[in-house]
């Protein structure tokens, strides 16, 4: 069973998981585009795209953005995905840069009062734009089983593609069981030249949510 005490790095599971989430389980049809191509891209068409094979970046792009295209899904990220310095955010009052954890803020009474956010700059992936509600869930209950030895199911609560400051993102909440503790998450992702990725989380015990929707209205890139 995953202790109280271990919620922090459970946390930081699910939030670095959107670097991979466009990776395991969007699959395509797509043809590959000439018989001369190699056969780790041929792999790559046939069992799911950003499979784990060696390619070349170019082609990696071209494929997303097939893909994309091909789903109605925004393609501006591969064609003018403009150049970012950062990514700002306001902190709620009660907040403060955690001493252990480089990009986490905690309250005081941390860890009895587990409410945390976490913000990281991740490189930039095109891939992430082919993240779906599916592939999310299915990526975070993996992460938690290879991390915790246990399954953790993940309830999407919503699921949105919004914009912010021009760029794609996702607005994801969602909420799970961690032994006797009922977690939930509202995480933000932007998909710029680098991925920027904002998690606000609270158990039962503790209702922030007001205050994370308010610094979520102040999320800015900067240029």
């Amino acid at each position: 069973m995953v202790k109280r005490n271990q919620i922090g790095i459970l946390l930081l599971t699910t939030a670095l998981l959107f670097a991979g989430c466009g990776e395991e389980t969007v699959h395509t049809g797509a043809p590959v585009k000439n018989a001369e191509e190699s056969a780790d891209v041929q792999a790559v068409v046939e069992n799911g795209f950003m499979a784990p094979v060696e390619m070349d970046e170019t082609l990696r792009t071209e494929l997303t953005e097939e893909l994309l295209a091909e789903n109605e899904m925004d393609v501006s990220v591969v064609e003018s995905a403009p150049v970012t310095k950062g990514c700002s955010f306001s902190l709620p009052e009660a907040f403060s840069e955690s001493e252990d954890i480089e990009g986490m803020y905690v309250t005081k009474r941390y860890p009895i009062d587990a409410s945390t956010i976490y913000y990281v700059a991740l490189g930039g992936d095109v891939a992430l734009q082919l993240m779906t509600e599916e592939t999310f869930k299915a990526q975070a209950e993996e992460n938690f089983e290879k991390e915790y030895g246990e399954k953790i199911e993940v309830t999407i609560d919503s699921f949105d593609r919004i914009k912010i400051d021009g760029c794609p993102a996702f607005r994801i909440l969602c909420h799970y069981q961690v032994g006797d503790t009922k977690m939930t998450q509202l995480e933000y992702a932007i998909n710029a030249d680098k991925s920027y990725v904002i998690t606000y989380s609270q158990t039962g015990d503790y209702d922030r949510m007001e205050e994370y929707e308010a610094s979520a209205e102040t999320i800015h890139l900067q240029f």
